[in-house]
């Protein structure tokens, strides 16, 4: 098992996530993203995995609009480094994330995802069905952390997914 810790992002660690999301995602485009969420303000909670070896894992959860309002979240890019997938890094920095937004009273949150691996969080596309996104079906799925989450409405993604 690989030892880690979870703490916040921090300035300085940009670079060595970026570097983390090319190598797991096979390209820029989740590093880009994370760098556009941070640069616009658009980061809710952004926290990594660090090992004796550095940053093993990270996770973003950003500010998603729901009829205009900011009322949702998004989780993603969320990866570990491809040798340490599937030990426990991911699962770990989700629940993690998933308590902090809790403790901001957030509501709700979406995430475009394997539907074998988010289920396991409390993730469903059944909660995410309601809602108009710029997609939809078994990937997209969402989470509703307490009562008074809104129900429907048609979702808006920061300019870094565009």
């Amino acid at each position: 098992m690989t030892s880690f810790w979870i703490r916040p992002t921090q300035a300085g660690d940009m670079d060595a996530i970026a570097a983390l999301n090319d190598a797991a995602f096979g390209g820029p485009d989740e590093a880009r993203i994370t760098r556009r969420l941070h640069g616009d303000g658009d980061s809710l909670v952004s926290l990594v995995a660090v090992g004796e070896s550095g940053i093993l894992g990270h996770i973003e959860f950003f500010r998603i609009r729901i009829d205009g309002e900011p009322t949702g979240v998004g989780l993603g890019p969320m990866c570990a480094w491809p040798g340490l997938q599937r030990s426990g890094i991911g699962s770990y920095l989700v629940r993690t994330g998933l308590e902090d937004l809790d403790d901001l009273g957030e509501t709700i949150v979406f995430v475009l995802g394997h539907p074998a691996y988010y289920p396991r969080f409390g993730f469903s596309a059944e909660a995410a069905r309601p809602f108009a996104a710029p997609w939809s079906g078994p990937h997209f799925m969402a989470q509703r952390l307490r009562e008074g989450a809104p129900a429907s409405g048609t979702l808006t993604y920061p300019p870094a997914f565009s």
